[in-house]
Formats: structure tokens, C-alpha cells, sequence
């Protein structure tokens, strides 16, 4: 994963930060992706869009 800017993935309605791309089966915050429907990186749908359990994992790892 890039550590700084991650790959998002739209499931649903909700954008989540995923290990590697469309073929991750979930999400950093445990749930299950369905309905994929579009991929990019964090920084192009910024951080207030990500699920927030997702963004919680995410900046507590970079804290680290």
C-alpha cells in the first residue's frame, strides 16, 4: 500500500481505503466489497470522503 496516498475504492456509496486496488475483498476497516464501482487514490477524493472507520485506521497508522 503507498503509505501516503492509498488507494480508494467506491463500494456502494462510500468511498474505502483498500490494500491493493480492485482486487482487494476489503476494506482497511473490515468490510466486505460488493459493488465496485470506481478506484483512484486518496488524495484525488480527499480524506473527509472516506469511510470514517477507514480514515481512522489510515491516520492512526501513519501516526506510528
Amino acid at each position: 500500500m503507498d503509505e501516503q496516498n492509498p488507494v480508494v475504492l467506491l463500494s456502494g456509496n462510500k468511498w474505502h481505503i483498500v490494500e491493493d486496488s480492485r482486487r482487494s475483498e476489503t476494506a482497511v476497516c473490515g468490510q466486505r466489497i460488493q459493488d465496485r464501482r470506481a478506484h483512484t487514490r486518496l488524495s484525488n477524493v480527499g480524506l473527509t470522503q472516506v469511510c470514517r472507520q477507514c480514515a481512522r485506521l489510515w491516520q492512526n497508522q501513519q501516526e506510528r
